[in-house]
């Protein structure tokens, strides 16, 4: 999964977990237990596979990021719940400059790839046609 598909990822289970998270005025859940268990999945997939992409190069954040999942899981307060929600948004937008630099590597890597063929067709025609003036120029 690239970066910009794993923040779109998180994201969305970011909104499942708070349509899940609804409660009735005693405090009970009005959500079927099914979504709430498939929030928490895809909010488990998402932490893990945020702090695995970001751990070469984020270190600091991924490690953040961890502990204040665990601790929103142990430990639910609204400071608790902000500084998440606050390190989740800073984790996302990591990892979409992530794939906007993914994006941007994987396009030099082809321009480079054609300016290769190019040169070596250029290369080519140079030595099939030593004499020729309008190829002379084009000597690499």
């Amino acid at each position: 999964m690239r970066s910009k598909t794993l923040a779109i990822f998180g994201i969305g289970a970011y909104i499942l977990s708070v349509i899940s998270s609804v409660e009735d005025l005693a405090g009970n859940y009005t959500a079927p237990t099914v979504l709430i268990a498939v929030s928490a999945i895809a909010m488990l997939v998402f932490m893990i596979m945020a702090v695995v992409r970001l751990w070469k190069t984020q270190k600091i954040s991924s490690i953040l990021f961890l502990i204040s999942s665990v601790i929103s899981l142990i430990y639910i307060s609204a400071p608790v719940k902000i500084i998440n929600f606050i390190l989740f948004i800073w984790v996302v937008s990591l990892l979409l400059v992530m794939g906007k630099h993914e994006g941007l590597a994987k396009k030099l890597q082809k321009d480079s790839e054609l300016s290769e063929k190019y040169k070596e067709l250029l290369r080519k025609e140079t030595q099939e046609h030593p004499g020729d003036p309008d190829v002379k120029g084009f000597i690499l």
